[in-house]
């Protein structure tokens, strides 16, 4: 998956980055922290997803100045758009 690939359009503004995606656990490189136990809420090729966020913390930025590491999980992702987020086609 490139980087394009991995981008999320954030409701608070902004893009992040899925750095890491291991079943329901995911880590976004974003622009701004978020607190333990919010909700992180994003659009990813159209579609509406939610992070529950399990922490965050600053880390290195990146070139489009992304500079938190925000982990968590998804809560109610579909078949489909997981499918979508891990570069997998669906099967028939």
């Amino acid at each position: 998956m490139t980087e394009t690939e991995r981008l999320l359009e954030l409701e608070r503004g902004g893009t992040g980055l899925i750095t890491r995606l291991e079943g329901e656990l995911v880590t976004v490189l974003a622009p701004a922290a978020s607190p333990p136990g919010s909700t992180l809420v994003a659009s990813f090729q159209g579609q509406k997803l939610s992070i529950k966020v399990r922490g965050s913390r600053r880390v290195e930025p990146d070139a489009a100045g992304r500079c938190f590491s925000v982990e968590g999980r998804f809560v109610s992702l579909s078949r489909a758009l997981r499918l979508a987020l891990t570069g997998q086609a669906p099967s028939e």
